[in-house]
């Protein structure tokens, strides 16, 4: 299959989504009341297809600037949510943002057991550990009430139900879009997760898992063939202070002139 083959459309809706599963599972075209049982279910194949692709290219697809609040005077360490990972790769940096959206100061990455050395330093950077971001020094009073903004990689916003199959599926929910660019890949994931669970189908499973690797694959060769390689930094910085301690050069980061 060539990317040619990949589908234009870039959103669809929890209820188009379903549709579409369904159309592949017996080449129909059926419309399910929001109440059944097979509604419902589908769409938590729909969400197990979303968190499983996440995985694929190291959460490529779930990139995002996370904003971790403004900052006081003197602080140094930021926590983030379980559900996001910090993304260091390439030309990554934490930036402080002003209320306006403007960049005011870049803090470059470094691994954790360096980062005490250059405490001293002109320039900030950072580091972090799990869910902790931390800079390599306090922050100042020229830096209070600037916005720590930060490259994560995030889960993929799944579709939402009512908790109970009593409470009614307003048109709201049903409008929820796909967290995706490729739907395609999304839903034929769903359908062969869901013909696994169906002996009727079953005899289907390995056709629907090769239509969407296929997919899949075709998607994840155009990212890598058509797509510009980043520019990318090194990972040991120079060294930006002479032996009196004054700052001999100013560190500009390349993301800064995109």
């Amino acid at each position: 299959m060539t990317t040619s083959s990949i589908s234009s459309q870039l959103t669809m809706s929890l209820n188009d989504c379903v549709q579409e599963v369904l159309a592949l599972l017996t080449g129909q075209a059926l419309v399910y009341d929001s109440q059944f049982d097979r509604f419902r279910v589908i769409t938590q194949h729909l969400n197990r297809a979303l968190r499983g692709n996440a995985l694929e290219q190291e959460w490529s697809y779930y990139s995002d600037i996370l904003d971790l609040g403004t900052v006081l005077e003197n602080d140094q360490q930021f926590q983030i949510a379980a559900d996001y990972r910090f993304r260091v790769i390439n030309d990554d940096a934490v930036r402080l943002v002003s209320e306006e959206g403007v960049a005011v100061e870049w803090a470059y990455f470094l691994p954790r057991d360096a980062l005490h050395k250059y405490r001293n330093r002109d320039g900030l950077w950072c580091s972090y550990t799990r869910d902790w971001l931390t800079f390599s020094r306090p922050l100042g009073a020229h830096h209070e009430g600037l916005h720590v903004q930060l490259p994560v990689m995030r889960e993929p916003r799944m579709f939402r139900l009512p908790a109970t199959p009593e409470e009614a599926v307003d048109e709201t929910t049903l409008q929820q879009q796909l967290d995706f660019d490729v739907p395609d890949v999304v839903i034929g994931r769903a359908a062969w997760l869901y013909a696994q669970t169906d002996p009727v189908m079953q005899p289907r499973v390995q056709t629907l898992e090769d239509a969407y690797k296929n997919l899949m694959y075709s998607a994840i060769e155009r990212d890598q063939a058509f797509t510009d390689s980043p520019y990318i930094n090194e990972w040991v910085l120079p060294v930006q202070n002479d032996i009196y301690g004054e700052s001999v050069t100013k560190p500009w980061p390349v993301s800064n002139r995109r």
